[in-house]
């Protein structure tokens, strides 16, 4: 039996069908291809407002809360979230009342009433303003981040929004964005568990088949960077610890390096062993918590450190944490090591498949994403890498040049200076 199965209807749904006829539950997920890139710069966060929005009531269900319990009535829990690239909406469900979760997901989708807009605003601002501290400085690590990372870029601001952006927007921008990006060629709409893909290419032939086609807008491309040397981001801020977060700029996901540099990650942070908490935590007592992440677009992208320490553990922290990138690129992982990463990341492959929101992100989102990969793909890429591979890898992402840095804490005019040099040397 295929992995996956997909369909598309005359004005461009597509469908993704993955059958898991063990499990008793299924997820529905429809995947909008709008997110942050796609905003004029003036209105940051109106695809996370609309999204709220889709939850204020629609023709069929008056209010939010009628909406939810319908959605309750079939064992769902519907949720939504937002990112650079898309906008999706999520609920696990009964498999016997599949038909039914389409429909909802179709009164949300298709159907909005804008209502209570003032409402959600008041809820959205309160969600932004803990980026801000007590001064109104924006604190938030991921958000200066991408400022540095894409300046002058839709990228390169808040998926909330800010509080001057959000108090903007209004009806006219909500429903003309709306329109403008939630069209049925951007839609697609998932289902795994037991489920049977005949029957949901029906159900949702039925509710999605009559939405008209409308034209879709360029998304503008992300911009290279080609910044030589380092930059840096200091933010004073009075919390008691200080937060970093070391980034390296990446190629996007169709880059074929995209599986090795996950590798890296999970070298980096995966679990008590891998290198970043095994140095910084258990052996140094420098930090309680420090964690690597792929941030992976279709053009760009970053990998990131973040890293939070006492004021007085900042410079040997950093200096610690430049050391463990710089023997990943001068010297190859241990055989064992590698085996074991490789072996935990295979465990983790076969574990999602009795996972219902793994299988809907591998190819609802894969399908949108313009990635879909199979899990056997995945394994034989795997099994092939090598500790040289890996050392090239690290060699070409790990390097002064492009490498941006933010810091937001307690920090003396000692410790940027000290900072600074380090990166330098790197």
């Amino acid at each position: 039996m295929s992995d996956y199965f997909v369909d598309t209807l005359d004005n461009g749904v597509r469908i993704v069908t993955v059958p898991m006829p063990q499990l008793h539950a299924a997820e529905l997920v429809c995947y909008l291809a709008v997110g942050g890139r796609n905003e004029p710069r003036n209105l940051s966060g109106i695809s996370h407002f609309l999204e709220h929005m889709i939850f204020r009531g629609t023709a069929e269900y008056a209010t939010s809360t009628e909406l939810e319990r319908a959605f309750e009535a079939i064992g769902g829990a519907v949720n939504a979230s937002t990112d650079a690239e898309t906008t999706c909406f999520h609920s696990r469900l009964h498999p016997d009342y599949l038909a039914q979760g389409v429909a909802l997901f179709a009164s949300m989708l298709r159907r909005p009433l804008f209502k209570d807009i003032d409402v959600e605003r008041r809820l959205i601002l309160e969600e932004a303003r803990e980026d801000y501290n007590e001064q109104g400085v924006q604190i938030n690590l991921d958000n200066l981040m991408v400022g540095l990372l894409w300046p002058e870029h839709p990228l390169g601001e808040s998926l909330i929004g800010t509080p001057e952006t959000l108090t903007r927007i209004d009806r006219v921008m909500l429903e003309k964005y709306y329109r403008h990006w939630y069209v049925p060629q951007n839609l697609v709409i998932c289902a795994c568990g037991r489920v049977d893909r005949k029957q949901f290419r029906q159900q949702v032939e039925r509710e999605f088949a009559d939405w008209q086609l409308a034209p879709v807008a360029e998304v503008l491309p992300a911009p290279t960077v080609t910044v030589a040397g380092s930059q840096s981001c200091w933010v004073a801020d009075s919390d008691s610890q200080i937060s970093l977060q070391l980034a390296f700029p990446l190629a996007g996901r169709q880059d074929p390096r995209t599986l090795p540099l996950r590798l890296l990650r999970r070298l980096l942070s995966w679990g008590g062993g891998a290198r970043l908490p095994l140095r910084l935590r258990e052996q140094l007592g420098l930090t309680y918590a420090v964690e690597a992440n792929c941030s992976m677009l279709d053009d760009s992208g970053y990998l990131a450190i973040d890293l939070a320490v006492a004021p007085t553990n900042l410079q040997q922290a950093m200096a610690e944490l430049l050391n463990v990138l710089r023997e990943l690129r001068e010297q190859p992982v241990p055989a064992e090591e590698l085996a074991a990463v490789v072996r935990s990341y295979l465990f983790d492959l076969d574990f999602s498949c009795d996972q219902t929101e793994a299988m809907a992100v591998r190819f609802g989102w894969g399908l949108q994403a313009n990635y879909l990969r199979t899990l056997a793909q995945d394994s034989a890429e795997l099994s092939q890498q090598t500790a040289g591979q890996l050392r090239q890898v690290a060699a070409e992402l790990f390097r002064r040049d492009g490498l941006k840095l933010v810091v937001v804490g307690p920090w003396t005019a000692a410790d940027k200076q000290a900072v600074e040099q380090l990166l330098l040397d790197f």
